[in-house]
């Protein structure tokens, strides 16, 4: 693990990561109202060390990860080659998305609800993710703790909805009201505080059929 990329292309990238780092960071210290302290990025250099850091076998598709303000990310000379992701604009996209989850938590407090933070992430970083079917959307209240493979569609999918039809300063209310001992049923209530319908299957139904 190297917090530095190894190579002979070093001074470019070093100089495009100096740019995406102050761009991004504007770009979210404006969207979230607040800015964060700048992360030192860890650059991995295999799917093996990913996996002795997790203990355990990571899918191909996880390919970063924010923890204790700092990003981990796979090298970049490696990144298409260790994960399914093969267009190498996906680091950059990857490395954004880590990016909101440090501006999230440093709000909230936590990580919750999942389907949340995962959704806007993948919406600021412009990770545009495939729509699910009805009834897959409707299963956005399982994702309140839960995560798996299906939770960056769906949470994508209610990210952006609320974004688009209620606007911005709505969800930014919601999350400034979320802390880490926000349980779900408190999260329901802050969520029709804000958006006066119920966070419920019933009247998300009824969102859809607008």
């Amino acid at each position: 693990m190297h917090e530095f990329l190894i190579g002979t292309d070093i001074s470019k990238f070093n100089k495009k990561m100096q740019e995406f780092i102050k761009s991004t960071q504007k770009e979210l210290d404006d969207f979230y109202n607040t800015g964060i302290k700048q992360p030192v990025i860890f650059f991995i250099d295999s799917r093996k060390e990913i996996d002795k850091i997790w203990e355990k076998k990571t899918e191909e598709w996880f390919s970063a990860w924010a923890k204790d303000g700092n990003i981990y990310i796979l090298n970049p000379e490696i990144y298409t080659k260790e994960s399914n992701h093969k267009d190498i604009r996906h680091f950059w996209q990857s490395l954004k998305h880590e990016y909101c989850h440090l501006y999230y938590r440093k709000i909230t407090g936590a990580g919750y609800p999942k389907w949340l933070n995962e959704g806007l992430a993948n919406y600021l970083a412009g990770q545009v993710k495939k729509k699910p079917t009805k009834e897959e959307v409707l299963r956005v209240f399982d994702y309140y703790k839960k995560i798996d493979w299906q939770i960056y569609n769906i949470g994508y999918f209610w990210t952006k909805l609320l974004i688009k039809k209620y606007g911005k300063k709505k969800i930014l209310t919601l999350i400034k009201n979320i802390n880490s001992q926000t349980t779900e049923k408190e999260f329901a209530e802050k969520f029709y505080q804000v958006y006066k319908f119920h966070y419920s299957r019933k009247d998300f139904e009824k969102i859809l059929g607008q």
